[in-house]
């Protein structure tokens, strides 16, 4: 019986496995490889087997009764001789994880197609770690054959029956895999597999093997899909490697009777024809080829290449070549493939100048014992490659004038003479050869001196090889400067060259370390003084203070720096503190050039002139270097606009100094080089535009010893101050200029509405994130005619803000009023006011914006929903400019707050001297009280200190304490009924 042929291999958790016997009948074919196998698919229909004999049924769901990884062998079971990879079969194992295999291995392997196993063949038409179900849903796994149909067409069937794949979680009735699949090995050689697969609920995916296996696994047909939408088992792929697979869960299953099938090859025989028409091109160190196919056609060609004097060795039957050198063929494997053109370059073995023959043999590969090869009169033709190109072309002895171009020698045989040919240009074009150019020379030279240049000039150089038939691809092109002749000038703004790593030619850098970290110097266009690019010097971890860190811009050779007649004017600034710059005058352009210290200078964090004057250097150096020195490594310095130029005999002045601007104009002052004093003074001139005065324009002339002029009388905006010094009446130095604005202000009286959404000009925001917003939004709407106004949402992370108006003024009367609305509501609709927000200080500056005082405080004032307005009287600031400043602080909430229609005009008050005859406020000077005898009743007053706060306030009195007040100035102002208010002054002794 057949069941005392099964073979149960015990699960991978146990500890060993039992071999068995396989019978099998194998005869031995010329070689066939599996990929020959073709595929095709189509959707059948899955008919469960009759008449089966059963080879194993699950008895349990667990332990020796469940079917997983067992193997089954069947020894002579097929009734005809099965022929699979050249080779035939009666004797089969059939293994619970999904596939058969030929041969005397026995393994619990899930993965035959791409295990190291020895099989003799694998058909898997669903290998994976699988397990039977047992009673679940009235399933039980089991796996059955049969044979069906009739000699020449039977069909030795195995089926496994409800299988799932392993998992350590039971099988439910409303979770599981229902696998249902068959092998058919058909007697012609052709395999199918047919599919019923099904799941219940969301059971564990796996990953199936399906395809063929031949002796190794590097001989395989199987079938991949990634398992998606739009890949996978209605839409496979040829695997690319043998353990490929298809991706399967509940989601990517097989439709139902979806049927694999593989057809065995037929037997190979050698082609009769071989190819025609074998045309060869060259392009440089390609060759191409293109040939007409055989007829009737080959399904391969094997293409060898050999070298002028060698031919190559027919090729064997049964071997498939790869490209490259092959000793048993004396040739290079060309190609090997379906095409009927093909490429040869330097990577495949092209030398240049070298003559090669090139055979092209008709293959028949994707049948039984291929490929097999035509060898009879194979279709042949040769050429002779372009030369190799000129390589690694480089320059030396570069000088004003010339310089020698030297190469490296190519690999070029023989085959046809060759010259070599350089070219030589002042464009990148090669349009504009200098004279002589191209320089034709022999095979074997590989230099050539060039002469007759211009100095400074970049020059492009490239070469190529020619032979009597074609011509080498040129080389790459090298550029080269001449270098520079020794100038008496300079001016550099660094704006003509582009690329960080770029200098102006001729000039250079030296950067050394002694800690392993190179400083840089580079071109940047961050931080430029005159736009687009200046030069950064950056530490980059170098230590800056130690002598031995040399971070040094090169100036072009000088011929005149020991003249004592010349001077370095620059522009410099600095990010980090104690970074200065040095002058130094160097001996070359190289680390080992002498350094000598002319001066050092330290920077600011703006852009300021610095002049150096070498009037007193007599030193033999050739070169002029800016250094930095000190300072954090990580951190910048940066230099822009160089200038070396003859001193002027009236030297400009050292330096010039904004001291402070005001609203009509600014404090500016100068110092001397060396404090000397010019023996006819200074002029200076005053100009809206960056442009220096003409000498035909009106000066202000000042006398020798002066060094600062306060300037007025401006109107707002900015200007740029200009100044030199007068040696002689005859004799002016170059302008010095400064550049400043006046402080913003406007008229009293005076107000904003906010009438646009922009903030107004001449105020000034907070810095994020206390800055307010000039718009509208949510509740915070304007008061008035527009609902623009200036707010702030202010919560936990913004709990503060501020502003601060415009200058108003002078203030000409005693009787201007700040006035303003302002309004806290809530953040979220419907807006209502909060009953604890914060506060808000009102306060004011006299002196533009240098100094504040507050004049008001509003702490969580009840809110109405509607605006509220405050008026502060400004009565101590006659004959000023004041400037309002906002601070609001949030105590609890997320609210608005808003502010609109600031206003600063002259309120309805009457001068004491007016009603003099209905009021009297006395004693004054006074020490404890004063007393208000009005003939008009007393409705309010308020008592504010001389800067503007309100220290006392009340209504129908006609005594106001000054008890507890500190000696001083006050102001009273007091509100009558009839609408007339009165200003006075008291003194508190």
């Amino acid at each position: 019986m057949i069941t005392t042929q099964f073979f149960t291999l015990l699960k991978r958790v146990k500890p060993g496995m039992i071999a068995a016997f396989v019978l099998f009948v194998y005869t031995s074919l010329d070689a066939q490889v599996i990929s020959s196998y073709s595929f095709s698919q189509n959707q059948g229909t899955y008919i469960p087997i009759s008449n089966s004999t059963n080879i194993a049924k699950a008895t349990a769901s667990t332990g020796s009764g469940v079917l997983d990884d067992n193997v089954y062998p069947l020894n002579t079971v097929i009734p005809f001789s099965f022929p699979f990879n050249g080779s035939t079969f009666n004797s089969i194992k059939v293994h619970a994880n999904g596939f058969i295999s030929f041969g005397s291995p026995v393994t619990s392997s899930s993965d035959p197609i791409g295990s190291g196993t020895a099989y003799a063949g694998v058909v898997s038409p669903s290998s994976a770690d699988l397990q039977s179900l047992f009673n679940v849903n009235g399933l039980t796994g089991s796996i059955d054959y049969t044979v069906a149909g009739s000699a020449p067409n039977r069909e030795f069937i195995v089926q496994w029956s409800h299988f799932r794949p392993y998992s350590s979680t039971a099988a439910t009735s409303t979770s599981h895999h229902d696998w249902n699949f068959q092998a058919r090995l058909h007697e012609n050689g052709s395999i199918r597999y047919v599919y019923s697969m099904a799941s219940q609920g969301s059971p564990n995916a796996s990953s199936a093997k399906v395809g063929l296996r031949g002796a190794t696994n590097s001989d395989y047909n199987n079938r991949a899909a990634s398992g998606n939408a739009s890949s996978n088992w209605n839409n496979t792929v040829a695997g690319t490697n043998s353990s490929a697979g298809i991706t399967t869960n509940y989601s990517f299953l097989p439709t139902q009777g979806l049927t694999f099938t593989w057809i065995a090859p037929t037997a190979c025989i050698v082609p009769v024809s071989q190819a025609s028409n074998l045309a060869l091109t060259n392009s440089g160190m390609i060759i191409n080829g293109t040939f007409t196919a055989s007829s009737p056609a080959a399904d391969k060609y094997l293409i060898l290449r050999n070298a002028n004097g060698t031919s190559p060795n027919a090729p064997a039957n049964g071997t498939a070549y790869t490209t490259g050198e092959n000793a048993s063929l004396n040739a290079y494997v060309v190609y090997y493939g379906s095409n009927t053109t093909f490429e040869n370059n330097y990577n495949h073995g092209i030398r240049g100048n070298n003559q090669y023959t090139y055979t092209v043999y008709a293959v028949n590969s994707n049948c039984m014992n291929g490929p097999l090869y035509n060898t009879q009169n194979p279709l042949s033709s040769s050429i002779i490659s372009c030369p190799a190109s000129v390589n690694d072309i480089t320059t030396s002895n570069v000088n004003t004038n010339s310089f020698d171009i030297t190469w490296s020698d190519s690999e070029n045989g023989n085959a046809l003479p060759i010259n070599t040919v350089i070219e030589v240009a002042s464009d990148s074009n090669f349009m504009s050869m200098v004279a002589g150019s191209p320089f034709t020379l022999g095979a074997s030279a590989l230099s050539q001196p060039i002469s007759g240049l211009q100095p400074n000039t970049q020059y492009f150089i490239r070469g190529k090889r020619v032979s009597t038939q074609c011509q080498s691809s040129y080389s790459g092109t090298v550029s080269i400067y001449t270098t520079c002749p020794p100038t008496s000038s300079l001016y550099e703004n660094f704006d003509s060259v582009s690329g960080a790593n770029n200098l102006p030619n001729c000039w250079g850098k030296i950067l050394t370390s002694n800690n392993g970290s190179t400083p840089t110097i580079s071109l940047t266009t961050t931080e430029a003084n005159s736009s687009p690019n200046n030069i950064s010097f950056y530490g980059n971890g170098a230590a800056t203070t130690e002598a031995a860190t040399k971070i040094i811009l090169v100036s072009p050779e000088l011929t005149n720096i020991n003249s004592g007649t010349h001077r370095l004017r620059f522009k410099a600034k600095r990010t980090s503190a104690d970074i200065k710059i040095q002058i130094v005058a160097l001996t070359g352009n190289t680390s080992s050039a002498n350094v000598e210290i002319i001066e050092t200078l330290p920077l600011t964090t703006t852009y300021q002139e610095y002049v150096v004057y070498l009037n007193n250097y007599s030193g033999a150096a050739n070169h002029l270097g800016i250094r930095r020195v000190e300072g954090s490594t990580w951190s910048y310095m940066y230099v822009d606009d160089v200038i070396w130029e003859a001193a002027p005999s009236c030297t400009e002045l050292a330096s010039v100094t904004l001291n402070e601007e005001t609203y009509n104009g600014a404090t500016i002052s100068w110092t001397n080089v060396n404090n000397q004093e010019p023996g006819s003074g200074y002029e200076y001139f005053v100009s809206a535009v960056n442009t220096p005065p003409a000498n035909t324009n009106s000066f202000v002339t000042l006398a020798s010893g002066t060094h600062s002029v306060n300037l007025s009388g401006l109107s707002n905006g900015s200007y740029n101050f200009w100044i030199r010094r007068a040696c002689s009446p005859g004799e002016k130095s170059p302008w010095k200029t400064i550049a400043f604005s006046t402080v913003p202000t406007t008229p009293a009286p005076w107000k904003e509405d906010f009438s646009t959404s922009a903030f107004p000009q001449g105020w000034t925001n907070g810095t994020s994130p206390q800055s307010f917003i000039s718009g509208t939004d949510r509740g915070a709407t304007g008061h008035g005619t527009t609902t623009t106004n200036l707010y702030k949402n202010l919560f936990g992370s913004t709990a503060s803000g501020t502003f601060s108006t415009v200058n108003v003024g002078p203030l000409n009367t005693s009787n201007y009023e700040l006035s303003f609305y302002y309004k806290q509501s809530s953040y979220n609709s419907p807006f209502a006011p909060l009953a604890a927000w914060g506060n808000f200080d009102v306060q004011i500056s006299s002196d533009f914006g240098a100094t504040w005082t507050t004049i008001g405080t509003v702490n969580n004032e009840p809110g109405t929903g509607n605006y509220i307005k405050k008026t502060y009287s400004l009565a101590a600031y006659q004959n000023q400019f004041v400037k309002v400043r906002i601070n609001a602080n949030r105590t609890a909430g997320d609210f608005d707050l808003s502010f609109d229609n600031f206003e600063i005009k002259a309120g309805n008050l009457s001068t004491l001297e007016t009603v003099k005859d209905k009021i009297r406020i006395y004693p004054n000077p006074a020490v404890s009280f004063v007393r208000i005898d009005s003939k008009e009743k007393v409705k309010s007053f308020e008592l504010y200190t001389i800067s503007g706060q309100i220290v006392k306030t009340g209504g129908q009195v006609q005594e106001v304490s000054l008890e507890n007040l500190v000696s001083g100035l006050y102001i009273l102002r007091v509100a009558l009924d009839n609408g007339q208010t009165v200003i006075h002054k008291i003194i508190k002794q």
